[in-house]
């Protein structure tokens, strides 16, 4: 490997074990979905069902994860969120601000590329659960949304 490409796998990979590493306790799910475009009407969908031991595991959190590169033309980015339980259903319109105050952009990463915590939610113990995410920008074809990823994890 030539020395500038290690310095590129990095800044890659950086990110990833950012998002392994903030969900690692307790984790009971992670997954991310990655984009190359994406589209108005495309749907990301993350489900997944479980065995609990009963009064071991009392509340569950949700939390939603964002990776974006430079070449992402807005500073917010409006998220729909659908959570499906078994006996429950939650939407969410999530408005999240990806560049801070001082013009650069917010979450952690470097170079080009930058990993955002977007939305956190704690949730009831649950058998199995199902979560939709769309993007409610006016762009018909989004750019810039390199992945978007899911954690459960108990509390």
């Amino acid at each position: 490997m030539k020395p500038g490409q290690i310095g590129k796998v990095f800044l890659i990979l950086m990110p990833l074990f950012v998002f392994l590493s903030a969900c690692r306790e307790h984790l009971l799910y992670k997954e991310f979905k990655p984009l190359e475009h994406w589209n108005r009407t495309e749907v990301l969908c993350f489900e997944d069902s479980f065995d609990f031991v009963p009064g071991h595991t009392e509340a569950l959190v949700l939390t939603i994860y964002l990776r974006n590169d430079n070449s992402y033309p807005y500073t917010n980015l409006s998220l729909n969120a659908d959570i499906f339980l078994a006996d429950t259903t939650y939407h969410e319109l999530i408005d999240i601000s990806l560049i801070k105050e001082n013009g650069r952009w917010a979450g952690s990463g470097w170079g080009s590329m930058f990993t955002h915590e977007v939305f956190s939610k704690k949730l009831p113990a649950l058998s199995s659960f199902k979560i939709e995410l769309s993007h409610a920008m006016q762009d018909e074809r989004l750019q810039g949304i390199r992945n978007v990823g899911v954690c459960l994890r108990a509390e």
